[in-house]
Protein backbone atom coordinates (compact mmCIF):
# COMPACT_ATOMS: atom_id res chain seq x y z
CA UNK A 1 0.00 0.00 0.00
CA UNK A 2 1.48 3.40 -0.94
CA UNK A 3 2.29 5.71 1.94
CA UNK A 4 -0.17 8.56 2.46
CA UNK A 5 1.18 12.06 1.95
CA UNK A 6 0.30 14.84 4.37
CA UNK A 7 0.50 18.55 3.62
CA UNK A 8 2.10 21.09 5.95
CA UNK A 9 1.30 24.79 5.67
CA UNK A 10 4.37 26.99 5.59
CA UNK A 11 4.13 30.46 7.15
CA UNK A 12 6.59 33.37 7.35
CA UNK A 13 9.10 33.49 10.21
CA UNK A 14 7.92 33.78 13.79
CA UNK A 15 9.26 34.18 17.31
CA UNK A 16 10.05 30.47 17.54
CA UNK A 17 12.47 30.69 14.59
CA UNK A 18 14.90 33.16 16.08
CA UNK A 19 18.28 33.07 14.24
CA UNK A 20 21.25 32.48 16.52
CA UNK A 21 22.64 35.95 15.85
CA UNK A 22 19.39 37.71 16.88
CA UNK A 23 17.87 38.32 20.27
CA UNK A 24 14.11 37.76 20.72
CA UNK A 25 13.69 41.55 20.96
CA UNK A 26 15.40 42.00 17.59
CA UNK A 27 13.13 39.34 16.10
CA UNK A 28 10.09 41.22 17.43
CA UNK A 29 11.39 44.49 15.96
CA UNK A 30 11.91 42.94 12.53
CA UNK A 31 8.57 41.14 12.51
CA UNK A 32 6.70 44.34 13.29
CA UNK A 33 8.62 46.52 10.82
CA UNK A 34 9.70 44.44 7.81
CA UNK A 35 7.51 41.36 8.31
CA UNK A 36 8.34 37.67 8.51
CA UNK A 37 8.99 36.69 4.90
CA UNK A 38 12.58 35.34 4.76
CA UNK A 39 14.29 37.85 2.44
CA UNK A 40 13.15 41.12 4.10
CA UNK A 41 13.26 39.58 7.57
CA UNK A 42 16.86 38.39 7.32
CA UNK A 43 18.00 41.56 5.55
CA UNK A 44 16.33 43.87 8.08
CA UNK A 45 16.40 46.90 5.78
CA UNK A 46 13.05 48.75 5.70
CA UNK A 47 13.66 50.36 2.30
CA UNK A 48 14.57 47.04 0.69
CA UNK A 49 11.56 45.46 2.41
CA UNK A 50 9.29 48.05 0.81
CA UNK A 51 10.78 47.34 -2.61
CA UNK A 52 10.41 43.57 -2.09
CA UNK A 53 6.80 44.02 -0.98
CA UNK A 54 5.92 46.19 -3.97
CA UNK A 55 7.40 43.65 -6.35
CA UNK A 56 5.49 40.82 -4.65
CA UNK A 57 2.18 42.67 -4.88
CA UNK A 58 2.75 43.56 -8.51
CA UNK A 59 3.45 39.93 -9.36
CA UNK A 60 0.41 38.63 -7.49
CA UNK A 61 -1.97 41.25 -8.91
CA UNK A 62 -0.68 41.47 -12.48
CA UNK A 63 0.36 37.86 -13.03
CA UNK A 64 -0.98 35.27 -10.57
CA UNK A 65 -4.51 36.64 -10.12
CA UNK A 66 -4.79 37.58 -13.81
CA UNK A 67 -3.87 34.03 -14.80
CA UNK A 68 -6.31 32.39 -12.38
CA UNK A 69 -9.26 34.76 -12.25
CA UNK A 70 -11.23 36.76 -14.81
CA UNK A 71 -10.93 40.04 -12.91
CA UNK A 72 -11.38 42.89 -15.36
CA UNK A 73 -10.58 45.85 -13.16
CA UNK A 74 -7.25 45.19 -11.42
CA UNK A 75 -7.07 48.87 -10.44
CA UNK A 76 -10.30 48.49 -8.43
CA UNK A 77 -9.00 45.31 -6.82
CA UNK A 78 -5.86 47.22 -5.85
CA UNK A 79 -8.08 49.91 -4.30
CA UNK A 80 -9.96 47.19 -2.39
CA UNK A 81 -6.68 45.87 -1.00
CA UNK A 82 -5.75 49.39 0.11
CA UNK A 83 -9.06 49.66 1.97
CA UNK A 84 -8.31 46.39 3.74
CA UNK A 85 -4.83 47.60 4.70
CA UNK A 86 -6.31 50.62 6.48
CA UNK A 87 -8.96 48.57 8.30
CA UNK A 88 -6.83 45.92 10.03
CA UNK A 89 -8.30 45.18 13.45
CA UNK A 90 -11.70 46.58 12.47
CA UNK A 91 -14.82 44.79 11.27
CA UNK A 92 -14.88 44.56 7.48
CA UNK A 93 -18.34 45.52 6.25
CA UNK A 94 -18.34 44.48 2.61
CA UNK A 95 -21.27 46.70 1.63
CA UNK A 96 -19.47 49.79 2.96
CA UNK A 97 -16.29 49.10 1.02
CA UNK A 98 -18.28 48.18 -2.08
CA UNK A 99 -20.03 51.55 -1.94
CA UNK A 100 -16.74 53.41 -1.54
CA UNK A 101 -15.13 51.85 -4.61
CA UNK A 102 -18.42 51.58 -6.54
CA UNK A 103 -18.68 47.83 -7.10
CA UNK A 104 -21.21 45.30 -5.83
CA UNK A 105 -20.92 43.63 -2.40
CA UNK A 106 -20.87 40.29 -4.24
CA UNK A 107 -17.80 41.43 -6.13
CA UNK A 108 -15.81 42.42 -3.03
CA UNK A 109 -16.75 39.14 -1.33
CA UNK A 110 -15.36 37.31 -4.35
CA UNK A 111 -12.23 39.44 -4.29
CA UNK A 112 -11.67 38.65 -0.62
CA UNK A 113 -11.92 34.94 -1.41
CA UNK A 114 -9.36 35.37 -4.20
CA UNK A 115 -6.94 37.24 -1.91
CA UNK A 116 -7.26 34.50 0.70
CA UNK A 117 -6.47 31.83 -1.91
CA UNK A 118 -3.43 33.88 -2.95
CA UNK A 119 -2.28 33.92 0.72
CA UNK A 120 -2.23 37.70 0.87
CA UNK A 121 -4.85 37.95 3.61
CA UNK A 122 -6.89 35.77 5.96
CA UNK A 123 -10.28 36.44 7.52
CA UNK A 124 -11.10 35.93 11.21
CA UNK A 125 -14.86 35.38 11.72
CA UNK A 126 -16.94 36.12 14.81
CA UNK A 127 -17.86 33.58 17.47
CA UNK A 128 -21.50 33.34 18.50
CA UNK A 129 -22.10 29.91 20.06
CA UNK A 130 -23.34 29.88 23.68
CA UNK A 131 -23.66 33.68 23.72
CA UNK A 132 -27.30 34.79 23.96
CA UNK A 133 -26.39 38.44 23.33
CA UNK A 134 -24.05 37.68 20.45
CA UNK A 135 -24.85 38.47 16.84
CA UNK A 136 -23.18 37.36 13.64
CA UNK A 137 -20.69 40.09 12.82
CA UNK A 138 -18.57 40.84 9.75
CA UNK A 139 -15.09 39.33 9.74
CA UNK A 140 -11.79 40.97 10.57
CA UNK A 141 -9.13 40.71 7.87
CA UNK A 142 -5.39 40.44 8.48
CA UNK A 143 -2.33 40.30 6.21
CA UNK A 144 0.23 37.50 6.16
CA UNK A 145 2.92 40.14 5.61
CA UNK A 146 2.91 42.43 8.62
CA UNK A 147 4.55 45.16 6.56
CA UNK A 148 1.40 45.47 4.45
CA UNK A 149 -0.61 47.06 7.27
CA UNK A 150 -1.39 50.77 7.05
CA UNK A 151 -2.34 52.11 10.45
CA UNK A 152 -1.20 52.94 13.95
CA UNK A 153 1.05 50.77 16.09
CA UNK A 154 -1.92 49.05 17.67
CA UNK A 155 -3.22 47.81 14.31
CA UNK A 156 0.24 46.66 13.21
CA UNK A 157 0.75 44.80 16.49
CA UNK A 158 -2.68 43.15 16.36
CA UNK A 159 -1.89 41.95 12.82
CA UNK A 160 1.41 40.51 14.04
CA UNK A 161 -0.32 38.60 16.84
CA UNK A 162 -2.97 37.34 14.42
CA UNK A 163 -0.35 35.96 12.02
CA UNK A 164 1.57 34.25 14.82
CA UNK A 165 -1.59 32.70 16.28
CA UNK A 166 -2.71 31.40 12.90
CA UNK A 167 0.74 29.97 12.26
CA UNK A 168 0.66 28.09 15.58
CA UNK A 169 -2.87 26.76 15.00
CA UNK A 170 -2.10 25.60 11.47
CA UNK A 171 0.97 23.76 12.72
CA UNK A 172 -0.96 21.97 15.46
CA UNK A 173 -3.72 21.09 13.00
CA UNK A 174 -1.26 19.69 10.47
CA UNK A 175 0.70 17.82 13.16
CA UNK A 176 -2.07 16.45 15.38
CA UNK A 177 -5.13 16.33 13.13
CA UNK A 178 -7.41 18.32 15.45
CA UNK A 179 -9.56 21.10 14.02
CA UNK A 180 -8.49 24.53 15.31
CA UNK A 181 -10.22 27.84 14.60
CA UNK A 182 -9.22 31.45 15.18
CA UNK A 183 -12.12 33.83 15.82
CA UNK A 184 -12.96 37.05 17.63
CA UNK A 185 -15.89 37.71 19.94
CA UNK A 186 -18.28 40.67 20.16
CA UNK A 187 -21.83 40.98 21.51
CA UNK A 188 -24.71 43.43 21.02
CA UNK A 189 -23.37 45.67 23.79
CA UNK A 190 -20.06 46.08 21.96
CA UNK A 191 -18.04 43.95 24.39
CA UNK A 192 -15.20 42.59 22.30
CA UNK A 193 -12.12 40.42 22.74
CA UNK A 194 -9.66 40.33 19.86
CA UNK A 195 -9.15 36.57 19.50
CA UNK A 196 -10.68 33.31 20.61
CA UNK A 197 -9.11 29.90 19.95
CA UNK A 198 -11.30 26.85 19.40
CA UNK A 199 -10.18 23.22 19.39
CA UNK A 200 -12.80 20.91 17.91
CA UNK A 201 -15.40 23.60 18.60
CA UNK A 202 -14.46 24.01 22.27
CA UNK A 203 -12.95 27.27 23.57
CA UNK A 204 -9.31 26.89 24.59
CA UNK A 205 -8.22 30.48 25.09
CA UNK A 206 -9.32 34.11 24.98
CA UNK A 207 -6.69 36.61 23.85
CA UNK A 208 -6.79 40.39 24.05
CA UNK A 209 -4.10 42.48 22.35
CA UNK A 210 -2.81 45.84 23.59
CA UNK A 211 0.14 47.87 22.41
CA UNK A 212 0.96 49.65 25.66
CA UNK A 213 -1.98 49.46 28.11
CA UNK A 214 -1.17 46.82 30.74
CA UNK A 215 -4.49 47.20 32.58
CA UNK A 216 -6.60 44.12 32.04
CA UNK A 217 -9.43 44.73 29.60
CA UNK A 218 -12.85 44.75 31.27
CA UNK A 219 -14.20 42.90 28.24
CA UNK A 220 -11.60 40.16 28.69
CA UNK A 221 -12.60 39.88 32.36
CA UNK A 222 -16.26 39.67 31.37
CA UNK A 223 -15.80 36.87 28.85
CA UNK A 224 -13.27 35.01 31.00
CA UNK A 225 -15.93 34.82 33.71
CA UNK A 226 -18.85 34.11 31.38
CA UNK A 227 -17.20 31.52 29.13
CA UNK A 228 -14.72 30.11 31.68
CA UNK A 229 -12.04 29.02 29.16
CA UNK A 230 -8.95 27.09 30.29
CA UNK A 231 -6.80 30.12 29.47
CA UNK A 232 -7.29 33.88 29.18
CA UNK A 233 -4.39 36.08 28.09
CA UNK A 234 -3.69 39.73 27.44
CA UNK A 235 -0.64 40.27 25.19
CA UNK A 236 0.96 43.70 25.59
CA UNK A 237 3.73 44.90 23.25
CA UNK A 238 5.34 47.34 25.70
CA UNK A 239 5.07 45.45 28.98
CA UNK A 240 7.60 45.91 31.77
CA UNK A 241 6.58 42.93 33.90
CA UNK A 242 4.28 39.97 33.32
CA UNK A 243 1.61 39.34 35.95
CA UNK A 244 -1.58 37.41 36.60
CA UNK A 245 -4.94 38.40 38.00
CA UNK A 246 -7.20 35.48 38.73
CA UNK A 247 -7.10 33.25 35.67
CA UNK A 248 -5.95 36.06 33.34
CA UNK A 249 -2.27 36.28 32.41
CA UNK A 250 -0.74 39.52 31.13
CA UNK A 251 2.41 38.85 29.09
CA UNK A 252 4.64 40.36 26.42
CA UNK A 253 4.55 38.84 22.91
CA UNK A 254 8.02 37.30 23.05
CA UNK A 255 7.27 35.44 26.28
CA UNK A 256 3.85 34.33 25.08
CA UNK A 257 4.95 32.86 21.76
CA UNK A 258 8.13 31.29 23.09
CA UNK A 259 6.20 29.69 25.96
CA UNK A 260 3.67 28.42 23.42
CA UNK A 261 6.33 27.09 21.06
CA UNK A 262 4.66 25.40 18.09
CA UNK A 263 7.01 22.46 18.14
CA UNK A 264 6.09 21.64 21.71
CA UNK A 265 3.63 19.00 22.81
Amino acid sequence: MPKRLFYWRLHPFGFDECPKNMTPKEVFKRLITVGGFPEPFLDGDEREARRWRKDRFDRVLKEDIRDLESIRHISLLNLFIHQLKTRVGSLIVMSNIAGEIQVSPKTVKHWLDVLERMYLVFAVPSYTKNLPRAVIKPPKVFFYDNGDVIGDQGAVFENLVATQLLKRLHFMEDRDGYRYELKYIRDKEGREVDFLILKEGIIEELIEVKFSDDKISKHLRYYAKKLNPPKATQIVANLKHSYSSGKINVVDPVSYFLQNHITGS
